[in-house]
């Protein structure tokens, strides 16, 4: 089963015959929606909460990616907004990230010793499945839609925006995005043997690259505009493809 793991701007994405699901897991409980798309059955998790009450650091990373295991998910598609860095990743491009760095702190990062899980250092190598992200590639040079192949995202804890001074050293560091929600999503799912792949969309320039303060309302113009071109992109992967 197909698992979709949206952020900002997703609020008003509906699955048929939705119903809301509530699971326990040993690291608290995880809500999410389970519905259908295309004839499939699909898992819809709003990781911050559909109110969007849960700041990046907040959100309970471990307790939601070990209950979409728990449900049967096998793959998952995360959606994140991000601010761009180089010119591939300007206001209003889409990107499969290849890479991650990761610069958050103090957050649950793994699963490793805990409810008997395996001790097992990962290969993180190459984060994101190749597989999968293929499968969104095929999708959107079906519909016309340029999603840039590569992509290294930078993953800052939050909830504040970045100096420019930090987005400098990013960049000195390799990074073409910046977002705040990747890490630890992506190593636990690795984990959890989850395929898992990062779509970003982005919607503003990240801190010092232009002279203009940042516009909020600019912002979420840009947001929404790109969340209607997402929305036709995920519906796309999931008529041409088969998960099980």
């Amino acid at each position: 089963m197909l698992g979709l793991v949206v952020g900002s701007g997703f609020e008003s994405f509906e699955l048929l015959e939705a119903q809301t699901v509530t699971v326990q897991t040993p690291f608290g409980k995880a809500s999410f929606d389970l519905g259908f798309c295309q004839g499939q059955k699909i898992a819809l998790l709003h990781r911050h909460g559909k109110d969007h009450r849960l700041a990046p650091h907040q959100i309970p990373y471990k307790a939601q990616m070990w209950a979409l295991k728990q449900s049967g998910v096998t793959d998952v598609i995360a959606l994140g907004s991000v601010g761009g860095m180089a010119a591939e990743n300007a206001p209003g491009h889409f990107t499969l990230a290849d890479q991650i760095i990761d610069y958050t702190a103090g957050r649950e990062s793994t699963y490793w010793g805990e409810v008997n899980m395996p001790c097992q250092h990962i290969d993180f190598t190459h984060p994101f499945d190749e597989s999968l992200r293929q499968k969104v590639l095929d999708a959107a040079h079906s519909l016309k839609i340029f999603v840039y192949n590569r992509g290294t995202y930078g993953c800052t804890q939050g909830p504040r925006l970045e100096t420019a001074a930090e987005v400098k050293r990013m960049i000195m560091d390799g990074c073409d995005m910046v977002g705040m929600t990747a890490m630890p999503e992506a190593a636990l799912a690795r984990e959890l043997g989850i395929r898992y792949a990062l779509l970003c969309f982005s919607v503003n320039w990240a801190a010092g690259l232009v002279d203009e303060k940042l516009d909020f309302e600019l912002i979420k113009t840009s947001m929404d505009r790109s969340v209607q071109t997402l929305v036709r992109l995920l519906n796309e992967v999931i008529r041409q493809n088969q998960f099980v």
